[in-house]
């Protein structure tokens, strides 16, 4: 397996290096994160059991909230009939584009009256979802066209939530 592959596998799995935390019960430095959430830092599995039923409804609640992200976004996929987001060199129409782009934004807008309930680990993983999506579009599409994707977020009021206050 190429390198690359194998950190981003570990990295799932919540093995892999992500980046230095204090374990959640001993504060020993860890790059080891939570299986199901990898929210959660621990340095070993008896942390984890020591710490598990403290941490099992936050857990809970993230993966619930992943699995509903997940499911929002399979229908915008599926309703544009693509399997991944589109990239620059798309074939894709470019309203159409504009429209999947949009849609997806709309899904992972915590300004949305949907989303307005969410508990901070789920608020947390839609903005993630919200900034990845919104980098994805900027790369996407030329200047010109995410000026126009941006003017469609302002006039339907996408993304309030995730700009700084003027």
């Amino acid at each position: 397996m190429e390198k690359n592959q194998q950190q981003q596998q570990q990295q799932a799995t919540g093995e892999g290096p992500v980046g230095i935390a204090p374990c959640e019960h001993c504060g020993q430095p860890s790059h080891k994160r939570c299986s199901r959430c990898k929210a959660f830092s621990v340095c070993r599995q008896a942390c984890m059991v020591a710490v598990w039923p403290k941490h099992q409804p936050d857990c809970d609640s993230v993966v619930n909230a992943r699995k509903q992200i997940n499911r929002r976004t399979l229908d915008v996929y599926d309703k544009y009939g693509v399997k991944e987001p589109p990239g620059r060199g798309s074939t894709m129409d470019v309203d159409k584009k504009l429209d999947f782009f949009l849609e997806m934004l709309k899904v992972h807008d915590l300004s949305s009256p949907e989303n307005k309930d969410l508990t901070q680990s789920e608020k947390m993983l839609m903005n993630c979802c919200f900034n990845n999506t919104y980098r994805h579009a900027a790369g996407t599409f030329t200047a010109s066209e995410f000026d126009t994707l941006k003017a469609l977020m302002h006039a339907h009021q996408v993304g309030v939530s995730n700009q700084p206050p003027k």
